[in-house]
């Protein structure tokens, strides 16, 4: 998974527009995809957090590492909003 090929820049052996072009459909493929399957998995998940946890897991966090900072910031923003009703 490249979410990232869209911010990439061309470089100089393959830097055609057709390739540039077929990378980001591909990408706004994948993007596509792991949204659908995040709304199918109910994890409320925004599109852009989706993003950042798809760059961090691009750069070797740990999936349950990440899981389970998202599950806190969760417990940690549902406590925030309890303390403010």
């Amino acid at each position: 998974m490249h979410i990232n090929a869209m911010t990439q820049q061309p470089n100089g052996e393959n830097g055609s527009n057709s390739n540039l072009y077929m990378r980001l459909q591909q990408s706004q493929t994948i993007r596509a995809n792991i949204q659908n399957i995040s709304q199918m998995l109910n994890t409320g998940l925004s599109p852009e957090a989706l993003d950042l946890c798809v760059k961090l897991l691009e750069t070797g966090v740990h999936p349950q590492a990440l899981a389970e900072v998202v599950t806190q910031i969760r417990r940690e923003m549902a406590a925030l909003e309890t303390d403010n009703q």
